[in-house]
């Protein structure tokens, strides 16, 4: 009968123990990026709800011949969590001064993973 080799009999207890923690750090970080990239796609979206309700303000705003009283923190019944402010007032130039010209901001905010966010508008127009 031969005789068998102790260390060509297979895989050893150590490198099982160490082949299963490249593999756990490797399976770590990659669901770390997984969800990193979750959390990106979210606030992505939400950002562009904030531009959607943004510039649907200001065309509101448009349509009626850019007048309107201030608005502060209204509430958005088709997006839950998100209000938006509009502000309008006279434009002063940081060179030249006040100049016939006005400014309308719209400013879109929400709350995301605790914490406040906000997206702004800014148009200047002729007065009329």
């Amino acid at each position: 009968m031969t005789e068998l080799k102790k260390d060509t009999c297979g895989f050893a207890i150590i490198e099982m123990l160490i082949a299963i923690a490249i593999l756990s750090i490797v399976l770590i970080s990659i669901i770390s990026g997984v969800s990193a990239g979750i959390m990106a796609i979210t606030g992505n979206k939400n950002l562009t709800r904030a531009m959607i309700i943004a510039k649907s303000k200001y065309n509101e705003f448009l349509i009626a011949k850019m007048r309107g009283p201030d608005i502060n923190a209204e509430q958005l019944e088709e997006y839950p969590g998100f209000t938006y402010s509009r502000k309008a007032g006279k434009y002063e130039h940081g060179i030249f001064g006040p100049i016939p010209a006005r400014r309308v901001t719209i400013i879109v905010q929400w709350k995301e993973n605790d914490l406040d966010k906000q997206y702004s508008l800014s148009y200047v127009y002729p007065e009329q």
